[in-house]
């Protein structure tokens, strides 16, 4: 089992005067936990000229991450680009491999979702930065994901969290009322630009602490 470093903090108090009905889950780091770090370990223990620490700095700097996941680019140009780089040997099957498996169960929420929200009467959703290549990973993998079925997706909607453009699309979509609405999310940014728009919010740190603030807003526990 990979493990799990990540500690949660309320950045917004509950808004009492709106009853929760909606819950959107953030997907990484919140209902899988995941790090790019096996990614590049992977690449530079085949790739002599891939050192790991110079192929996370490059994927950083050219922000490869959120270009894929806004779906500027596809995976198998960001690979070309790397291999051009770093004068890669690896086929595209080993580093697509290697690209998607840096993602583990998150065992607390996985439990959470299955003995407590299935059958809340809560509207679950699951807005996320993700390209295709890792939601097929996960739906493949953790089928507990699998069970909340309305999305939006950063590839599909071509825009990234913070941008608001997503949790617009979110709202529309799903003719949400943001204060009817708690979003779990673990990166503070994120947290920050959707209380911008109203929305109810939980910073995902640690599932202890996720739950006590969670009951505020739910009453589940």
């Amino acid at each position: 089992m990979k493990p799990n470093i990540y500690n949660t903090q309320l950045l917004s108090l509950p808004n009492t005067n709106n009853k929760i009905k909606n819950i959107v889950f953030d997907l990484g780091n919140t209902l899988v936990y995941f790090d790019y770090c096996y990614f590049y370990d992977g690449v530079s223990h085949l790739e002599k000229n891939a050192n790991a620490r110079k192929l996370k700095k490059f994927f950083s700097d050219q922000k490869l991450d959120l270009k894929i996941g806004s779906n500027r680019i596809k995976i198998k140009d960001a690979f070309k680009i790397l291999k051009k780089k770093f004068n890669l040997k690896i086929g595209y099957a080993d580093f697509h491999f290697l690209y998607c498996d840096i993602f583990w169960e998150n065992t607390q929420m996985k439990n959470f979702i299955e003995n407590k929200l299935l059958n809340s009467g809560y509207r679950l959703y699951m807005l996320s930065n993700v390209d295709a290549s890792h939601i097929n990973f996960i739906d493949n993998n953790f089928p507990y994901v699998k069970h909340i079925k309305n999305r939006v997706l950063s590839y599909k909607v071509k825009a990234v969290k913070p941008d608001k453009k997503i949790y617009r699309h979110l709202i529309n979509k799903y003719r949400l009322i943001p204060g009817e609405t708690l979003f779990i999310d673990d990166l503070r940014q994120n947290i920050l630009s959707s209380n911008e728009l109203g929305l109810n919010t939980i910073h995902y740190t640690s599932h202890k602490r996720f739950l006590k603030e969670f009951k505020k807003f739910t009453g589940i526990k």
